[in-house]
């Protein structure tokens, strides 16, 4: 099949084309995954640089699943009390290059019913990591406030989940947490503000240049998509005899 275009012909390589289209969609389809991770990066910057009001969810609320969408990445209040006895590390978390743990505790809510498990923020670990820091947790009722987090993705875990409870658990494993604790709860993690007390270190930004690596990212994939398409037409189009 030839297609004459004006000095040049186009002989139109099957094999060419087929190798083309297939680059092209999967260059375009990495440059809109790489652009979808800088618009989520940038809405995370911007809830938590959000100074507004926050809301104040219902504990029935955290049973619908469209209004757990909802409240993603806003700033909430609940009342209630922490249920030290379920708290656990959250292992492998660096923070300024120096290794620990994340302090996860479960904050029961005041219909008795519904908990909603707080990050409470960095603390420094052990070379030994079979010993685990000593941390205080007060269950008189209060108010905390943090960032609503949905958890859509459960880490990859070497070990397998053990049935006792384990005080260090290498991911956030909600199915695991089911088995243990015995109070409703949606797969949901609220990062404690940091001007709320018994907290540690809690640096929720987003990393300095983030959103500028996943977007330079996409416009090298979209280069790529362009370059497959040139570079195909090149080997079709001949000059006429």
């Amino acid at each position: 099949m030839q297609i004459p275009l004006g000095n040049y012909v186009v002989r139109v390589r099957w094999l060419v084309v087929c190798v083309m289209v297939v680059a092209i969609w999967g260059c375009v389809r990495l440059g809109l995954w790489q652009w979808h991770k800088a618009e989520q990066k940038q809405e995370i910057t911007r809830a938590l640089t959000h100074h507004g009001d926050a809301v104040w969810p219902q504990a029935q609320d955290l049973d619908s699943p469209a209004k757990v969408e909802t409240l993603h990445l806003q700033t909430v209040e609940f009342k209630g009390h922490y249920l030290p006895q379920y708290a656990f590390f959250l292992d492998n978390q660096v923070e300024q290059g120096q290794a620990g743990f994340h302090v996860i505790t479960p904050f029961l809510l005041n219909d008795q019913q519904h908990v909603i498990w707080i990050n409470r923020g960095w603390i420094a670990g052990f070379a030994d990591h079979q010993q685990t820091p000593k941390i205080s947790t007060t269950q008189a009722e209060q108010v905390i406030k943090g960032l609503f987090w949905q958890q859509t993705k459960v880490g990859f875990r070497l070990d397998k989940p053990g049935q006792a409870w384990q005080p260090v658990q290498p991911v956030l494993d909600f199915a695991y947490l089911r088995q243990h604790v015995p109070y409703i709860f949606p797969n949901v993690i609220l990062k404690l503000a940091p001007a709320v007390g018994e907290g540690y270190v809690r640096h929720w930004d987003v990393p300095a240049g983030q959103v500028e690596k996943h977007l330079s990212y996409a416009y090298q994939w979209f280069g790529f998509a362009v370059a497959s398409l040139v570079i195909g037409l090149t080997q079709m189009v001949e000059k006429r005899a």
